[in-house]
Order: structure tokens, then sequence, then C-alpha cells
């Protein structure tokens, strides 16, 4: 399948790079590439997510990057069997309330339709 990264999270990405290089150059790419690196294992492998336990839709699934405690990330994304895509629609801390961004962002009514 082919994976598409949406706007908002590669915006995300970018956020979580230079929030990390205020710490570390070292650690700031290394987040970033091994975060990419989970996102294109998903070409071969779109099922090794977990499903998003605050969402009811099954297509829904998350894969988790942990760093640290303090830093560990949400990879989520829809499979659509429909248009064989992938869609990488957030990336964001585990910490953070991923249902107000998406709200805010109003980006569950550009899945709910594929």
């Amino acid at each position: 399948m082919k994976v598409q990264v949406e706007n908002l999270a590669r915006e995300q990405l970018l956020d979580i790079y230079y929030y990390n290089l205020n710490y570390s150059l070292k650690n700031a790419i290394e987040t970033n590439y091994n975060i990419r690196s989970l996102i294109h294992d998903l070409e071969d492998s779109p099922y090794i997510g977990r499903y998003i336990p605050e969402m009811i839709d099954k297509r829904f699934r998350e894969l988790i990057y942990k760093k640290t405690k303090q830093s560990s990330y949400r990879i989520m994304y829809y499979i659509s069997e429909k248009s064989k895509m992938i869609f990488v629609f957030s990336i964001m801390n585990c910490k953070q309330d991923f249902i107000r961004i998406l709200k805010k962002n109003n980006y569950f009514n550009n899945y709910i339709n594929i």
C-alpha cells in the first residue's frame, strides 16, 4: 500500500524535530529518522499498528514510537482498502489530547467518507 503523510502530520513531525533540537541535535535527528522509518514500514505492513483505543472504526490505527518515558509519540493513520492507501494524519506526543487536536483540525470529516 502507498503511504501518504497528511499536512498536519508533516507539521507535527517538524514541530517534534524543532522541540528536540532545543535539547540535542543528535536526539532531534534520531527521533525524526526513527519516526520516518516506522511510517515507511507501513507500506509493507499496514496492519502492524494497534487499533486506536479512542476510536470505534478499526481502520484507524497507530504505532507508538518510544524514545523515553518523556518522549513517546503516537503515529496515527487510516487504512483505506478502497483506494489502497494509508493516510498518516497525526504524529503527536502520547501525553497530548489527540481528540481535541483532531476536532480542532476537522480531520474526522476527511476520513469517514474514504
